[in-house]
């Protein structure tokens, strides 16, 4: 028997909270309404160019670096060419299919530590070295709303 609107929410919303309940703790001074948490998992998305779910072949990974109810970010190694698309949340034996909007892009560097800094204001021709001697890789971090859950 298919699920109703309500028991997908709320499964939705339990594997969210299990998700996020396995991440460590909450950064300080958090403005939103739902405090992101980190969520340095990956995981897999895809453009979303219509409606359902794409094909398969269509996914690719992602690492993420925070999640929370209302929606996630994740790096990629360029801008993305694409404003809307699909995250597969995958922690067996849940999947679940969440179409998501891109609401900002920004520059960061990513280190080995997997510590993250925003780029703001620097030089075009910059050293990415942090004070420890880490080199970082340049890297676009990618804000998302959830927008839904969708059925495979």
């Amino acid at each position: 028997m298919p699920l109703s609107g309500n028991q997908i929410d709320a499964g939705f919303y339990q594997l969210i909270h299990q998700l996020v309940c396995s991440s460590p703790q909450v950064r300080n001074k958090e403005r939103r309404g739902y405090p992101r948490r980190p969520f340095t998992i990956t995981q897999r998305i895809a453009p979303r160019r219509g409606a359902g779910v794409p094909d398969e072949s269509e996914f690719f990974d992602v690492t993420c670096h925070d999640l929370n109810r209302a929606g996630f970010s994740f790096l990629l190694p360029t801008r993305p060419n694409f404003s809307a698309l699909v995250v597969l949340f995958d922690k067996p034996p849940d999947v679940v299919y969440m179409g998501a909007e891109v609401l900002h892009c920004a520059s960061v560097l990513v280190y080995p530590s997997g510590h993250v800094e925003h780029i703001r204001g620097r030089a075009g021709n910059v050293s990415y070295q942090a004070p420890d001697g880490q080199l970082g890789t340049p890297m676009v971090l990618v804000g998302c709303r959830f927008t839904g859950q969708l059925q495979k």
